[in-house]
């Protein structure tokens, strides 16, 4: 089994494409890994047994790790932080209260989690190299999800609320049944697909009214056969942003 001293010395290498930057703030591009994946618990553990990284059986891996965070929550859910050699993460209310013997408002006081690097961490970020191989191809791309109830991007969502998308040709348009606005349930695969009219559909900014929402974590995908340009696209292209959004 690999070590973390190993680990924490290899030099690694990210391979990135520019993107317009279509947000109120920075430059004129923002770059996006290359590699626009998230990896699962099994896809992790399956690379891990397949690399040599770890000397355990496939299986047993999937259920430690499953078992690990399962009990992290737990705790964390009973008010306790949780490190480990790479990061914590921390419990915080939020929100403030008007005097000392004040009720706590789930809406106005949500309970939340918070990571800080350590380390381990701190040792891989520097041993990171980032390529830029040049402008994207197709310049599809989200870049902001932001719950307009709370305010907060990249991090929750509201059920019944609004989201606006930030990004670059990301408006909902085309004859195919399938384009529109979907939010793909992170523990099953489904998703839901976000009907009615748009608050704003552009190439840049779309906004929608969300449906009633069970709670779990959720990520956004858009379908659309808007090219930029005078003329459709053929058939529908996907763009999938997936930052963990938790209702």
């Amino acid at each position: 089994m690999a070590g973390l001293e190993e680990l924490r010395n290899v030099l690694h290498v990210i391979r990135a494409w520019l993107y317009p930057n279509y947000l109120e703030y920075g430059g004129k591009f923002i770059a996006r890994a290359k590699t626009d994946k998230t990896l699962s618990v099994k896809q992790v553990c399956a690379e891990a047994v397949t690399r040599g990284g770890s000397d355990l059986n496939y299986n047993t891996m999937v259920d430690a790790v499953n078992v690990y965070f399962d009990e992290v929550f737990y705790q964390l859910a009973d008010g306790f932080s949780v490190e480990n050699n790479y990061f914590s993460i921390h419990p915080k209310i939020g929100g403030t209260f008007e005097h000392a013997d004040a009720k706590v408002d789930k809406k106005k006081n949500p309970v939340e989690f918070t990571f800080r690097k350590r380390q381990y961490l701190r040792d891989i970020l520097s041993r990171i190299t980032v390529e830029i191989e040049g402008a994207a191809e197709n310049g599809m791309y989200i870049a902001e999800v932001l719950d307009v109830v709370s305010g907060i991007a990249d991090e929750r969502l509201t059920s019944g609320g609004v989201l606006t998308i930030l990004g670059s040709r990301i408006k909902v348009s085309g004859d195919d049944p399938s384009c529109g606005l979907y939010l793909v349930n992170v523990a099953d695969g489904s998703t839901i697909k976000v009907t009615g009219n748009f608050v704003e559909n552009h190439p840049t900014r779309l906004s929608a009214q969300l449906p009633a929402l069970s709670a779990g974590t959720y990520h956004v995908r858009i379908l659309t056969q808007f090219s930029g340009g005078g003329t459709s696209l053929k058939d529908p292209r996907r763009i999938d942003y997936d930052a963990d959004l938790i209702v």
